[in-house]
């Protein structure tokens, strides 16, 4: 610790995103007088909410598992992590302060799982939000806000993507027939396998790594400034009509539309 001897006191806060239930990102700079100088500390909380009645995270993190219904679709609609499991079941364990942990939602919509916050809550707290998910198939997930969302592998016969807020899909070990992806955000995608015929669509900023993900028959669709690196394919058909910029491996017979200033190249 560096420490400065001057007669000064200083606080600065700056919140992102401050709008009521949006949740946000706190990052504080304290710099406090002491014996010896100045301390200065830097920190982050996630916070979500009104700060009028904002509850603060007990600090103490307990996990807790739930049972759920059947399901076969994930949507992340908060600002909570969502790690993936492919297993013999359905079910959760929800990870979070323990007078924040009630807060977390995981309701069963039909065949829609739902993880995020209850409507009205408003809480801060340092602890990562997390929930575990058990699936037996998983047909669709849809990220809509800033929660991350890690899959490390899954085995079926399609599988929908869809981003459309600030939160990261990683995915370890893809094997599917078919994968439909679309990025409307600003969310970065990170997949790795197999998929025979992939469809990506990207109209946001999004990025998307897939260049360990092989494939027959790619389509993708670029209208936006995110960029898209494909692996190896036998077709590939790009339209272009923004400035992400497209990459592919191999020798693929390669049919393009391009109005836009995003490119497309081999690597």
């Amino acid at each position: 610790m560096k420490s400065f001897r001057a007669p000064l006191v200083l606080f600065a806060s700056l919140s992102l995103l401050p709008l009521a239930q949006a949740a946000e990102k706190e990052w504080s700079i304290n710099v406090k007088q002491e014996t010896n100088g100045f301390s200065v500390h830097v920190g982050g909380t996630t916070s979500v909410g009104h700060s009028a009645h904002r509850i603060k995270g007990s600090g103490k993190a307990v996990e807790v598992a739930r049972a759920l219904s059947p399901f076969s679709r994930v949507k992340v609609s908060g600002p909570v992590d969502v790690v993936l499991v492919q297993g013999n079941s359905e079910g959760a364990q929800v990870r979070a302060d323990d007078n924040i942990e009630s807060m977390i939602t995981t309701q069963v919509e039909g065949d829609t799982l739902v993880v995020g916050v209850k409507p009205g809550a408003s809480f801060s707290t340092r602890q990562e939000l997390r929930v575990t998910v058990q699936f037996k198939q998983l047909q669709a997930l849809h990220l809509s806000a800033s929660g991350d969302a890690k899959l490390d592998r899954y085995k079926g016969e399609r599988l929908e993507l869809d981003l459309s807020g600030s939160g990261d899909l990683q995915i370890g070990q893809l094997d599917v027939r078919e994968l439909t992806a679309r990025l409307r955000g600003s969310g970065d995608v990170q997949v790795a396998g197999t998929a025979e015929r992939q469809d990506w669509h990207l109209s946001g900023s999004g990025d998307v790594a897939a260049a360990s993900l092989s494939g027959q028959k790619i389509k993708a669709r670029l209208s936006g400034s995110g960029d898209l690196d494909v692996g190896v394919c036998q077709e590939l058909e790009a339209t272009l009509s923004g400035s992400g910029d497209l990459s592919y491996a191999g020798r693929p017979q390669v049919k393009s539309q391009i109005s836009g200033s995003g490119e497309i190249s081999a690597r």
